[in-house]
């Protein structure tokens, strides 16, 4: 049912977001819903559209991470992403 998943692929729709998105993968996800790919994909479609978008990947990381230095470095990129799109924004 391809028609389904056009209307649900946030991918057909990079081209109308105006928000800045941080995409945080891991490397080895193996969630059949979620392979890297489709962040992979989502993130050219949004640069491709001109859009403010940072994707980080996490070696070695599945699906949940499990690393110390994987859940570190993913709040970091969140308190910087925050500080940065949310916290010192300017007003629309």
């Amino acid at each position: 049912m391809p028609q389904i998943y056009e209307k649900m692929s946030p991918f057909f729709f990079a081209h109308k977001i105006e928000d800045p998105i941080l995409l945080v993968h891991g490397e080895a996800d193996n969630n059949s819903g979620t392979f890297p790919i489709q962040s992979e994909r989502f993130y050219m479609a949004l640069k491709g559209n001109g859009k403010t978008v940072r994707y980080v990947t996490l070696p070695l990381e599945s699906h949940g991470y499990a690393s110390r230095e994987s859940n570190m470095h993913v709040l970091y990129e969140w308190i910087a992403w925050f500080d940065k799109y949310v916290k010192n924004a300017k007003p629309r």
